[in-house]
């Protein structure tokens, strides 16, 4: 993803450009993914227990992930940014922003939650539209606007130290999930190059257990 200079900010001093952002975007693509199956699911019927508890594991993994991801945001990445970019007040409000939208989704997803819960899910489909709308605005905003601080604030070598931390953070188990999660419906290029970010002895590891593992849960 192509940076420019933020006003109050020097390129050449803090970033280079060449920040890695392949698994922030397939995550971005993974959300949309599954945005557009819990759409279909409000078009269809639930009614048989194979096809609910698709769904149900569907969801709970889409929430799960998002979880994840807006957590090292929060916790890691966006702080990182603040840091770095502190001289830059174009950079702290698009920052302010990105957290704030986060608080909006929450209540989103709490919506569809009881949307589910209900006999009938009647109100499924207009909480699912509600969701999709934020969701799907927040990361147009964040690729427009947040990812690009990244490859302006840290060098590569930066952000691979940054990837590293959220991945202590989370744990093997999750990682496990989040690969398999980022590459099912992927399109080969897309599922092969976010792999390909993974250490050799690693992807062994997403190939034997973690992506087996995965598709034995159906969803959606």
């Amino acid at each position: 993803m192509a940076t420019s200079n933020l006003p109050g900010t020097d390129a050449a001093r803090h970033g280079t450009g060449d920040a890695d952002l392949t698994i922030m975007l397939a995550a971005h693509a993974a959300f949309r993914r599954d945005l557009v199956r819990l759409a279909h699911t409000t078009a269809g019927s639930s009614a048989d227990a194979p096809r609910h508890a698709a769904i149900q594991a569907g969801w709970e993994t889409f929430k799960r992930q998002l979880h994840l991801h807006h957590t090292a945001e929060d916790t890691i990445i966006w702080p990182a940014l603040r840091q770095r970019l502190d001289h830059s007040d174009h950079a702290q409000s698009v920052l302010d922003a990105m957290e704030e939208e986060h608080q909006l989704i929450d209540p989103l997803l709490a919506a569809v939650d009881a949307a589910f819960a209900e006999p009938d899910g009647s109100s499924l489909g207009d909480a699912t539209d509600a969701l999709t709308s934020q969701l799907t605005a927040h990361l147009t905003h964040e690729e427009r606007d947040g990812l690009p601080l990244i490859g302006v604030a840290l060098t590569a070598a930066e952000w691979r130290a940054a990837g590293f931390k959220i991945a202590r953070s989370s744990g093997l188990s999750d990682a496990g999930e989040m690969f398999a999660w980022l590459a099912d419906g992927a399109d080969q290029d897309t599922a092969q190059a976010t792999i390909a970010t993974l250490p050799p002895p690693v992807r062994v590891l997403y190939r034997a257990i973690w992506k087996p593992r995965y598709q034995r849960t159906p969803r959606w």
